[in-house]
């Protein structure tokens, strides 16, 4: 094939748990995740040397030449002992940087697409060790779905495919906090720290075919942002205002998600919190076929 397409899927975190910090100045973390039906799309074609191309209404503060997907090229070829000659093409529709781990997305995507591009045909648990190398999240995407994931998030436990959920993303108008991850998780005190229970819980329910319940809906993050963080709540407490009383943090934000019936008024809820100033985004969960989706161009 001379070049190929990669779906590359948001996540939202069901439950994020973090349990202590390592000695390497990492933490450890319980969370459970579900791939989304936002994605970026890659295009994926053979070239002299390594190209990373990015197109899009979320790419414009982006830096191509430090991309993850680009990053994530760079480490395969390491690994494989050869040069990563490959034109990368993103189409960015993932807000960045919200919580919706849409840069370890297009890292994961581009792992998949040139284990086929490249004929390495290298099995999930070999390419999940390149992945964890370019991010934590990374090795989650691999697998697409929903997955519990513990250790640094590197150590993916595929669940259940949930069944299709519908939501609501909404994304505040606040600028983009440098080192926004880091800083969340600096903020973090020993207080904050649980056993993981919660995210076990979930995971067990989900493995039975159960749908997720509201109150193992947890993020370690939400209790960081209400201490260190007004505007934001401010944000949150209006869109609570305006019909979404259960909001839940993506990642460590600033995005929430908010999960909504299939007979509910979305687009009278979408103008509410639009007037608010949000940006709202409608997805649905998205099983892990459909998250490993990769099409062939002639």
């Amino acid at each position: 094939m001379s070049s190929l397409r990669v779906r590359a899927p948001a996540k939202i975190n069901l439950a994020l748990e973090v349990t202590g910090r390592r000695p390497d100045g990492y933490h450890d973390i319980d969370t459970v995740m579900t791939t989304i039906d936002l994605a970026d799309d890659l295009r994926l074609s053979p070239a002299r040397a390594l190209e990373v191309v990015l197109s899009g209404a979320e790419s414009k503060d982006i830096d191509p030449v430090d991309d993850l997907s680009g990053r994530a090229a760079r480490a395969l070829a390491v690994a494989a002992g050869r040069e990563p000659a490959v034109r990368i093409e993103v189409t960015k529709r993932i807000p960045s940087p919200a919580g919706l781990g849409g840069g370890s997305s297009d890292a994961a995507a581009v792992l998949r697409g040139l284990n086929v591009l490249w004929g390495l045909d290298w099995p999930l648990t070999r390419l999940s060790e390149v992945a964890a190398t370019v991010g934590s999240d990374v090795p989650f995407f691999l697998h697409g779905g929903a997955a519990r994931c513990t250790g640094r998030g590197e150590v993916v436990e595929p669940l259940r495919d949930l069944r299709p959920l519908r939501l609501l993303i909404l994304v505040p108008p606040v600028g983009a906090m440098a080192n926004k991850t880091a800083r969340r998780y600096g903020a973090l005190t020993p207080h904050d720290f649980t056993d993981g229970h919660r995210s076990w819980r979930l995971s067990q329910r989900l493995a039975r075919g159960a749908p997720p319940p509201t109150n193992d809906l947890v993020n370690v993050f939400e209790t960081v942002v209400e201490r260190t963080d007004a505007e934001l709540l401010a944000h949150y407490a209006s869109y609570r205002a305006a019909g979404a009383p259960q909001l839940h943090l993506c990642g460590a934000g600033p995005a929430v998600y908010v999960f909504v019936h299939e007979g509910a008024r979305v687009a009278d809820l979408r103008r509410g919190f639009e007037a608010l100033g949000a940006r709202v985004l409608e997805a649905r969960t998205l099983p892990r076929a459909a998250a490993q989706a990769i099409a062939p161009e002639p």
